[in-house]
């Protein structure tokens, strides 16, 4: 079923269809000036850039963006356990932020009163959200700002909000059913969960749900997922790419024939070793900048792998699209929507002299995704359950995502093993 009949619309028709030219002129003259409020008021950009030989005045547009040097998430982490709680990327004095967010691994990220940057809101109207649906929003809404930003883009398209949250998807359904629920936000993997649960309570889910459209995101959607949801559901199922630092990257369209770019969003994809952009049809490395004036991106690598499609899509969009992300450069994965890094096992792991050795693996169990962590001891426990147990609570609590630990006998992981091994089959 390829879902049931609703009009698709335009955030705005006139900037989304019109020619890409003018949008890139709008998108240049703002990254220009993103860039003077970073070298003048931003010490981290200060220093950056100034050792890249840019001074105030000194960067002409586009045509320097390859010279910025890349942040990674490495860079972040580093620099704002030396000047907590931002790094020293703000353009504004920390204490004028409404909000910090804490991601994962203990990430502070700055928020306003509001999300105004439209490109959320976009990516919904591409993904069939109309003004009037009922949304059930169901990212997480706790330390994490990625709900937030749905929430209030929703707000922005004059859609109703339902700020569910993860998890109980009994109360999930009986939500939908009270409430006529005509939309949902959040994993692809929930979703399935949703509707398993709204048939073991006797429901047929495309004729007994309101549901007509969902925008999901935070996990990759194989198309066997996608058929299976559509068809389950009678719904259509779109797709967005973003992250919490950067907002939206692409989204999916009625077409569902690549990822379009958002307007005033700035995307690269780089050869991961010049830095230097890649011709459509050719991967490398998606590299992205959110021109926000007091908390400025500037040219963060992603980690993920896509490449740029060639032609304009059937839907009229005139914007470049992606193809969709293909992979990760480095070890980190996502988990149930959550990015998995290296870095944050061991500075765990650290605390915890017992362990000899461990590695993550990620599988996946009827469309959802399962992380064990295996760990070999200093020496034999006599009861292993207790340390396992202490270190899953441990793991979810500082990842927050959900880990199995299992504990193998010494010599089980190989020597200059992978931290993080994905075993997941996308199809």
């Amino acid at each position: 079923m390829a879902g049931k009949q609703r009009p698709w619309r335009y955030l705005n028709h006139a900037a989304e269809t019109g020619p890409w030219a003018t949008s890139r002129a709008k998108l240049e003259t703002d990254l220009r000036r993103t860039v003077e409020l970073a070298l003048a008021r931003s010490p981290a950009y200060g220093e950056l850039y100034g050792r890249a030989g840019f001074k105030p005045g000194s960067f002409r547009g586009l045509e320097d963006l390859t010279s910025l040097p890349l942040l990674t998430m490495n860079d972040l982490v580093a620099r704002q356990e030396q000047g907590p709680p931002f790094g020293g990327f703000e353009t504004v004095p920390a204490q004028d932020f409404h909000r910090i967010y804490i991601n994962p691994g203990f990430l502070w990220q700055p928020g306003e009163g509001r999300y105004r940057q439209t490109s959320l809101a976009e990516a919904l109207c591409g993904g069939g959200v109309l003004p009037g649906d009922r949304v059930l929003n169901t990212f997480s809404y706790h330390l994490w700002p990625y709900a937030h930003m749905l929430d209030d883009s929703l707000g922005a398209i004059g859609a109703t909000v339902l700020p569910s949250g993860t998890g109980n998807a009994f109360m999930q359904v009986r939500i939908m059913q009270k409430l006529a629920v005509s939309a949902y936000m959040g994993t692809p993997s929930f979703l399935m969960t949703i509707a398993q649960r709204a048939e073991a309570m006797g429901l047929d889910p495309a004729h007994d749900l309101d549901l007509e459209a969902a925008v999901v995101g935070a996990e990759m959607l194989p198309d066997s997922l996608r058929v299976r949801l559509q068809d389950k559901l009678g719904i259509s199922v779109r797709q967005i790419y973003a992250t919490v630092y950067l907002g939206c990257l692409g989204y999916e369209c009625r077409e569902a024939a690549g990822l379009h770019l958002p307007q005033g969003v700035l995307v690269e994809v780089v050869d991961p070793v010049t830095g230097q952009a890649q011709p459509p049809g050719v991967p490398g490395e998606v590299v992205a900048s959110n021109l926000n004036h007091k908390y400025p991106m500037l040219r963060l690598a992603t980690g993920d792998l896509s490449m740029w499609l060639e032609g304009q899509c059937a839907c009229g969009r005139t914007s470049p699209r992606l193809k969709g992300v293909l992979g990760r450069m480095d070890q980190a994965v996502k988990v149930r929507g959550t990015f998995v890094h290296p870095w944050q096992l061991d500075e765990l792991f650290a605390a915890r002299p017992e362990v000899f050795k461990y590695q993550a693996e990620v599988s996946r169990h009827q469309d959802q995704d399962l992380l064990c962590i295996k760990v070999e001891l200093m020496e034999e426990v006599g009861q292993e359950l207790a340390p396992r147990r202490i270190l899953e609570r441990e793991l979810r609590e500082f990842l927050a995502v959900k880990a199995q630990v299992e504990v193998v006998p010494r010599g089980t992981i190989p020597d200059f093993h992978g931290k993080i091994i994905d075993r997941r089959k996308w199809d």
